[in-house]
């Protein structure tokens, strides 16, 4: 006798124990990490709103520097025109879609690969090949879509969305807990990406999810990790910020560098630790001596792409053997991570099981609970989520 074949996951059934409060939650069920419904609703209702962290200003530092990238299927292209503007496109050809940039570096114009149409820095037509004779196209009036665009501390940003709140309004509460890390006065010195077989949620759990590093980090960092549920503040939206004890980023946790300059000043020390969270993808670490943002990025319902930038001040970048000690920072990051790999692969795999049910939350998951029924209610709609909405519909 065959078994019996699952059920369609209901979207926003099952998440009446998620909503309650932390002492009487529940983990979410496991459609919310393994359903491409609901991965479609988090495209239309959080990536393609809200503002996203994309990349630092010195990625795109000299006229001419371009980047691109893609996000959830959609082209983006980012450049810094000549008069020192920072723009934003999608990065699809007028006439048959095809992306005009690929990669990164400098260039003072883009050309489709396809038909040889051109464009500028700032996105504006300025040539298509074996076009005069097309009624009614008049290509002086041809620009690539443009995105929103904006940046604070040296972090980029853009938004896919031509009504967003000004970038200032959405982060406001997150620049409250975070200016004094001061990333504006660091330069980036590591990008890692990082490839996880995880829903991306999964992967932005694990970085609040202080329950779990006296078990799986103890022969790691959390030998030197100790933190205060009091020093937990849960904003609404989403957000989490988070003061801990720790120490520099390294196999023995001492600095290779030294403390923050600006730390001192506000009796910050050497076991600093904090960590910030701005949905939907943006995370924010400090640390004794360095400042890490981390973007994570849906690439699938069980995959995901987590990119970390270590941003040191930027007097140290001309120290001598800077570049050694940013290798040991980067190594060690990444050994950190990769103890994560194994226990995201693991629970990625449940969510799919039949025999899979939401465990309670712990009261040290308060900041999993609060982001999480952040990015479900604004996926599925309020009313999805108290009452329930077939995938098919």
């Amino acid at each position: 006798m065959s078994a019996p074949i699952p059920e369609t996951p209901v979207i926003g059934a099952g998440l009446d124990r998620l909503r309650a409060p932390i002492g009487r939650a529940w983990h979410a069920p496991g459609y919310v990490y393994s359903s491409p419904e609901m991965l479609a609703r988090e495209k239309e209702n959080l990536f393609m709103k809200d503002w996203l962290f994309v990349a630092r200003e010195e990625e795109l530092e000299k006229p001419g520097d371009f980047m691109t990238l893609r996000i959830l299927d959609e082209p983006v292209l980012l450049t810094r025109a000549a008069d020192g503007t920072l723009n934003a496109f999608a990065n699809v050809c007028l006439h048959r879609g095809v992306e005009v940039a690929s990669g990164e570096g400098n260039t003072k114009e883009f050309m489709c690969p396809y038909h040889g149409w051109l464009y500028g820095l700032d996105g504006r037509l300025v040539g298509a090949p074996y076009m005069k004779e097309a009624e009614g196209f008049d290509p002086k009036s041809c620009r690539l879509p443009q995105l929103k665009i904006d940046s604070w501390a040296g972090n980029v940003f853009i938004s896919f969305d031509p009504n967003a709140p000004p970038l200032g309004q959405f982060l406001e509460t997150f620049v409250a807990d975070v200016s004094f890390l001061k990333p504006e006065k660091c330069r980036l010195a590591n990008k890692i990406a990082l490839e996880l077989p995880c829903n991306w949620k999964f992967a932005v759990e694990n970085l609040m999810d202080f329950y779990h590093v006296g078990v799986l980090h103890g022969n790691s960092f959390g030998a030197f990790f100790s933190w205060r549920e009091e020093n937990v503040k849960l904003h609404d939206k989403g957000g989490v910020f988070i003061k801990y004890t720790s120490a520099a980023p390294t196999p023995e946790g001492k600095t290779l560098f030294r403390l923050l300059p600006w730390f001192e000043a506000i009796g910050e020390g050497h076991r600093h630790g904090s960590m910030a969270y701005c949905a939907p993808n943006l995370h924010l670490f400090g640390r004794p001596d360095v400042v890490r943002p981390i973007a994570i990025w849906p690439t699938g319902p069980d995959s995901c792409r987590m990119m970390i930038y270590h941003l040191f001040p930027t007097e140290w970048h001309t120290e001598p053997y800077f570049k050694e000690k940013c290798k040991v920072y980067r190594d060690y990051q990444i050994k950190v991570l990769e103890e994560d790999r194994s226990m995201l692969v693991s629970m990625q795999s449940a969510m799919t099981s039949r025999t899979y049910r939401p465990g309670p939350l712990s009261h040290l998951e308060a900041a999993i609970h609060n982001t999480v029924n952040y990015l479900v209610e604004k996926a599925v709609g309020d009313a999805a989520a108290r009452s329930g909405v077939r995938a098919a519909e």
